[in-house]
Order: structure tokens, then sequence, then C-alpha cells
């Protein structure tokens, strides 16, 4: 009785391993299929992530030392749309990162301050020409 009994729990396991998974259920309704964020969306959403940080830092009196590891990426970057990154982006984008190291340098909040307020309005001065849809996002990220 033992041997049908070990027998039929073999012949169980060998069965149900040699089925095929069952095919995922398809989910009721309609999902749209969202599209991706470009890589140029990517950096400027970082950038905006360290700027929201850097402004809280320095608006509790600290310096901020955050160093960006995207930032040098944005001359090279796949924008959203192609006019999104049309002639004049790149002096703009230079502009912005000889900004970002006045940052980078400065030895006090009051330097650092003035320094991120220049840099969001070089952000405001590039998306004005460019992308204009976050500029209400970025003048958000003033020092006041």
């Amino acid at each position: 009785m033992k041997k049908f009994a070990v027998l039929g729990i073999l012949a169980l396991l060998i069965f149900s391993c040699q089925q095929e998974p069952a095919a995922p259920k398809k989910k009721q309704g309609w999902t749209p299929e969202l599209d991706q964020p470009s890589e140029l969306a990517l950096i400027m959403r970082d950038m905006n992530s360290e700027a929201l940080n850097r402004k809280a830092k320095l608006e509790n009196g600290e310096l901020d030392p955050t160093l960006s590891e995207t930032l040098f990426d944005m001359l090279t970057a796949h924008p959203t749309k192609p006019h999104m990154k049309g002639e004049g982006f790149e002096p703009y984008a230079k502009s912005f990162i000889g900004i970002y190291n006045q940052i980078q340098s400065a030895e006090d909040v009051s330097t650092q301050i003035k320094a991120h307020n220049n840099m969001v309005d070089a952000c405001v001065a590039c998306h004005t020409q460019f992308c204009d849809g976050p500029i209400s996002r970025i003048e958000k990220l003033y020092i006041k």
C-alpha cells in the first residue's frame, strides 16, 4: 500500500512539473501605455530634486555639498521632442554648468543662496526658449 502512495505522489509531482504555467489573466478595463520620460527629462527631474533639497538646507542655514552626477549629461541627452533642444540650447546648458560650479564653490550660505537663485534664473531663461511647461515648478526653487 505504501508503494502505491509513494508512486501516486511521484506521479503527481511529475505531472504537475510538466504542466505549463497558466497565462496571466488580463486585467479588465483599459490601461493606457505611458511614454517613458526622455533622457533629458530624467536629468531635469534629478536636478529639480537636488535643487529642492539644496533649498531646504540653505533655508536652514546649512551649506549643501551635493554634486550632481547627471548634470553634465545634459549636453548629450535626448529630449522628449527634438524642438525642445534646438539651436542655442548648448550655450544655455554651458551657462547653467558654470553657475552650478559657483554653487559648489560657495564657502558660505549667503553666497550659495545667490548662486542657487542665479541657477534658477538660468533654468527659467532656458525653459522660456525651449520648454515652458515647467517654469512655474522651477520658480518654486527660488530662495527668498
